[in-house]
């Protein structure tokens, strides 16, 4: 009884750890949003997804709060086209657009009607209320595009200014 009990809290404690580090993978402190996203697509990849990923961020960061809404909204978007866009290709991109970033996910798949995402039991939409909300708590804009038979595509776009000490192309002269 004590091995099975020691199991299953040594079983818990790792599951607890993935669902952590998932939310906020330690990538994303250490190598920042473009280098976090790209390895998640490549988890993807790894399960026989197509997948192009298209950044122009290069070593550029932004702050710790546009990073983790951006790669949640990236995490939601691929997980909303694993059930329900009947699909295993997707593009995501991630660039720079004058003073903000935005995230581009578009799938395949089978579409739908975007006038129909209102309906619904309660519960259901709850991830893309979730992405929503966390880009326009940054005070960004999100939308949804889908057809039937068309994909589906989602955009988050949020205010980044450059700043001297941020922007990759910076440099400071020695004197």
């Amino acid at each position: 009884m004590a091995d099975r009990a020691l199991d299953l809290a040594q079983r818990t404690v790792r599951e607890t750890r993935q669902v952590i580090g998932d939310l906020r993978p330690t990538a994303l402190d250490d190598f920042g949003l473009a280098a976090a996203l790209r390895l998640e697509l490549e988890r993807w990849e790894a399960h026989g997804w197509d997948i192009i990923y298209d950044e122009s961020l290069g070593g550029e960061r932004v702050s710790q709060n546009i990073e983790t809404a951006l790669f949640r909204v990236a995490q939601e978007a691929l997980t909303n086209v694993r059930k329900h866009a009947d699909s295993k290709r997707v593009d995501v991109s991630l660039r720079r657009q004058g003073a903000n970033i935005e995230l581009e996910v578009r799938d395949f798949g089978k579409g739908f009607q975007v006038k129909e995402l209102g309906r619904g039991g309660p519960g259901e939409r709850v991830g893309l209320t979730g992405m929503q909300e966390r880009v326009a708590l940054l005070g960004g804009r999100w939308r949804i595009e889908s057809h039937p038979g068309d994909g589906t595509r989602v955009v988050a776009e949020v205010p980044a200014p450059v700043s001297i000490s941020e922007s990759p192309a910076s440099f400071r002269m020695g004197g």
